[in-house]
Protein backbone atom coordinates (compact mmCIF):
# COMPACT_ATOMS: atom_id res chain seq x y z
CA UNK A 1 0.00 0.00 0.00
CA UNK A 2 2.81 2.64 0.74
CA UNK A 3 4.39 1.81 -2.71
CA UNK A 4 1.49 2.76 -4.27
CA UNK A 5 0.90 5.68 -1.97
CA UNK A 6 4.38 6.58 -3.47
CA UNK A 7 3.85 5.86 -6.76
CA UNK A 8 0.73 8.23 -7.04
CA UNK A 9 2.84 10.91 -5.08
CA UNK A 10 5.62 10.95 -7.74
CA UNK A 11 3.59 11.20 -10.53
CA UNK A 12 1.30 13.61 -9.44
CA UNK A 13 4.20 15.79 -8.50
CA UNK A 14 6.17 15.38 -11.95
CA UNK A 15 2.91 16.08 -13.77
CA UNK A 16 2.46 19.23 -11.71
CA UNK A 17 6.28 19.97 -12.72
CA UNK A 18 6.05 19.35 -16.15
CA UNK A 19 2.47 21.26 -16.87
CA UNK A 20 4.81 24.30 -14.81
CA UNK A 21 7.58 24.10 -17.51
CA UNK A 22 4.62 24.22 -20.06
CA UNK A 23 3.63 27.27 -18.80
CA UNK A 24 6.82 28.88 -18.42
CA UNK A 25 7.21 28.75 -22.12
CA UNK A 26 4.38 29.58 -22.78
CA UNK A 27 4.60 33.23 -21.24
CA UNK A 28 4.69 35.90 -23.70
CA UNK A 29 7.66 38.36 -23.19
CA UNK A 30 6.56 42.18 -22.36
CA UNK A 31 6.85 44.95 -24.41
CA UNK A 32 9.86 47.48 -22.89
CA UNK A 33 6.85 50.34 -23.05
CA UNK A 34 4.76 48.11 -20.43
CA UNK A 35 7.74 47.36 -18.43
CA UNK A 36 8.95 50.86 -17.97
CA UNK A 37 5.42 51.64 -17.06
CA UNK A 38 5.45 48.78 -14.07
CA UNK A 39 8.86 50.39 -13.12
CA UNK A 40 7.06 53.52 -12.43
CA UNK A 41 4.21 51.89 -11.03
CA UNK A 42 6.66 50.42 -8.68
CA UNK A 43 8.87 53.25 -7.68
CA UNK A 44 5.41 54.56 -6.44
CA UNK A 45 5.10 51.44 -4.39
CA UNK A 46 8.45 52.03 -2.83
CA UNK A 47 7.64 55.63 -1.69
CA UNK A 48 5.02 54.58 -0.02
CA UNK A 49 6.86 51.58 1.54
CA UNK A 50 9.74 53.94 2.62
CA UNK A 51 11.96 51.28 1.09
CA UNK A 52 15.89 52.65 1.25
CA UNK A 53 18.20 53.23 -1.33
CA UNK A 54 19.84 50.35 -0.65
CA UNK A 55 17.25 47.96 -1.05
CA UNK A 56 15.68 50.14 -4.15
CA UNK A 57 16.60 47.74 -7.09
CA UNK A 58 15.48 44.50 -5.73
CA UNK A 59 11.88 45.91 -4.51
CA UNK A 60 11.60 47.37 -7.68
CA UNK A 61 13.13 43.76 -9.44
CA UNK A 62 10.47 41.77 -7.59
CA UNK A 63 7.66 44.50 -7.53
CA UNK A 64 8.28 43.99 -11.41
CA UNK A 65 8.52 40.69 -11.56
CA UNK A 66 5.33 39.85 -9.69
CA UNK A 67 3.20 42.60 -11.81
CA UNK A 68 4.48 40.39 -15.26
CA UNK A 69 3.41 37.16 -13.27
CA UNK A 70 -0.19 38.36 -12.99
CA UNK A 71 -0.38 39.52 -16.27
CA UNK A 72 1.31 36.44 -17.81
CA UNK A 73 4.65 37.80 -18.83
CA UNK A 74 7.57 36.52 -18.54
CA UNK A 75 9.87 37.84 -15.66
CA UNK A 76 13.02 39.80 -16.22
CA UNK A 77 16.24 39.70 -14.54
CA UNK A 78 18.06 43.60 -14.54
CA UNK A 79 15.76 46.16 -14.28
CA UNK A 80 14.87 48.34 -17.80
CA UNK A 81 16.24 51.53 -18.58
CA UNK A 82 13.85 54.74 -18.62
Amino acid sequence: MKNIISLLTLLILSSNLAYSEELESELMLADEDYTIRLLWLCQGYSQDDEITQTDLNSYLLKCINNELEAGYYKHIKVLPKE
